[in-house]
């Protein structure tokens, strides 16, 4: 285990050294911890790798020297600079390959009728059934993504598709546009920003006996000023919002453009983009994502814009007196709805450089909040915020359980150490432990209130530490004596609001 800084050295170090592969991934994945990484477009992470990484190379072994090639590769890292803890080494027996890849993907059904069915595998006897067959590749979308699915559960759930025009911006294996073509839609064109894409999703295309156009975006298809009855991109938020005045360029009036690859905490943002053209509303959920549909309204000028209904001096007028009554309506009546999302949005972190421009803001927004609550005797209460709270370290200790009926509860003591890391009182939140045996089978999940795991020195000092919360960078250390079930060889620690 090696730190974020360190990972993708080690990496490029390891494959220098002859290693076949390098494989980095979160050591805390699955446990309280666990941190994931988003690497979209314009939003990559400084550092590809997590805060304790764990570093994985595949290399040949060399007859006849097994044992010493692992001792070799250690010195030379220790010999470039690298401090390394003696590794892990484990033999991966030679197997069959390709079957073994094989007996990972099945095949899978999508809503009622739709099949995703790799070549290996017979197709379902269903006459009603609409098969695709389709192998993982090189390219994003072999059906197992909640993205992708969503997707093909709207196209599904569309009664009428003959004859409609649809573009996939972004199709990477062509499932999508593929889908969309044995549904009916009639033409369809994919887009792709990668080559490789375009050549996986011409041959799926091939193999499924469908005539779909795959190209890039440069060309001659995407240049000419075509639009479509139904948009749809599967892409990543990021993108998604860069990408709004082309893909509402191609959508025609009355048409419906889908959006996926959102988090579902995403789909605010998403949908403030989106508002100057359609309202959006979310179409499907699945596993913490999104899918998104809107309909482009009819009165639109040629520039995508809505059409003006008075001259343009008036409107301008109008509009300026519409909004300053907007905006004077939400800091009256609506300080309380956007107070929370607004501060948290600005809030600085405690371990982070804080840019001069988001404190102002943040400060700002402040003494506003603070002027309209004295202004209209509201109550100030800490904000929820998930993102604030840190987990710094946990551990769960039990007593010997050699000899203890699996019916019976042992003691055990649950330390940890938590932090508020913006600069701003949040709401104490509750825990929630939950217990797995061996076999990660869950056991139970205990939900710990305040009261029932802050420090009592803590809570004799400040009696009214539910309405105060956590002072901003707060740090708590815990340590809560539990009855536990005698069976319980896992756990996981993790923030929840009532």
């Amino acid at each position: 285990m090696v730190s974020a800084e360190i990972a993708e050295p080690l990496g490029d170090a390891l494959l220098e050294l002859g290693a076949l592969s390098v494989t980095v991934e979160d050591a805390s994945a699955g446990g309280y911890d666990e941190s994931p990484l988003y690497g979209e477009p314009g939003l990559a992470p400084d550092l590809q790798a997590w805060e304790r990484s764990t570093v994985t190379a595949l290399f040949c072994p060399l007859p006849d020297d097994e044992n010493d090639e692992p001792v070799a590769i250690l010195n030379t890292l220790t010999a470039a600079g690298f401090t390394l803890a003696p590794p892990q080494v484990k033999m991966v027996a030679e197997q069959d390959w390709v079957r073994l890849t094989q007996s990972q993907f099945e095949p899978i059904q999508i809503g009622q009728r739709i099949w995703i069915v790799p070549s290996w595998h017979e197709a379902p006897i269903d006459p009603s059934a609409i098969c695709l067959a389709l192998d993982p590749g090189l390219a994003f979308g072999t059906g197992s993504h909640p993205t992708t699915r969503l997707c093909l559960q709207w196209l599904e759930s569309q009664f009428n598709l003959h004859q409609r025009s649809l573009l996939d911006y972004g199709c990477g294996s062509g499932i999508l546009a593929i889908a969309a073509k044995k549904l009916g839609c009639e033409p369809v064109l994919g887009i792709d920003i990668d080559p490789q894409a375009i050549i996986a999703a011409t041959s799926n295309a091939e193999i499924n006996h469908e005539a779909v156009d795959f190209v890039l975006p440069d060309s001659a298809s995407m240049v000419a000023p075509v639009q479509f009855d139904i948009v749809m991109a599967n892409i990543l938020a990021n993108p998604l919002q860069v990408l709004a005045p082309l893909l509402i360029s191609r959508l025609r009036p009355g048409g419906h453009l889908i959006l996926s690859g959102i988090l579902a905490r995403q789909a605010t943002e998403i949908s403030a983009t989106y508002s100057q053209w359609l309202a959006l509303t979310v179409a499907g959920e699945s596993e913490g994502w999104v899918c998104m549909h809107g309909i482009l309204p009819l009165k639109l000028d040629p520039a995508g814009s809505r059409s003006p209904m008075r001259s343009p001096k008036k409107s301008w007028l109008l509009y300026a007196l519409l909004s300053s009554l907007l905006v004077l309506l939400l800091l009256v009546g609506g300080s309380h709805l956007f107070r929370a999302p607004l501060l948290r949005s600005l809030a600085p972190q405690v371990d982070e450089k804080i840019n001069p421009l988001t404190n102002a803001a943040f400060t700002a927004a402040l003494n506003v909040n603070t002027l309209l609550c004295k202004f209209l005797s509201c109550k100030e209460t800490p904000i929820k915020a998930f993102e604030a709270w840190k987990i710094d370290s946990a551990s769960l200790g039990m007593e010997n359980k050699n000899n203890v009926p699996k019916e019976a509860e042992i003691a055990s003591i649950l330390s940890f150490e938590l932090q508020n890391r913006l600069l701003l009182p949040v709401a104490w939140p509750n825990l929630e432990l939950t217990l797995s045996d061996t076999s990660e089978n869950i056991l139970s999940r205990i939900e710990l209130p305040p009261a029932a795991w802050l420090p009592t020195q803590l809570q004799t000092d400040h009696a009214d530490y539910l309405q105060t919360g956590a002072s901003a960078g707060l740090k708590v250390s815990c340590a809560l004596p539990l009855k536990l079930p005698a069976q319980a060889a896992g756990y996981r620690l993790r923030i929840v609001y009532p």
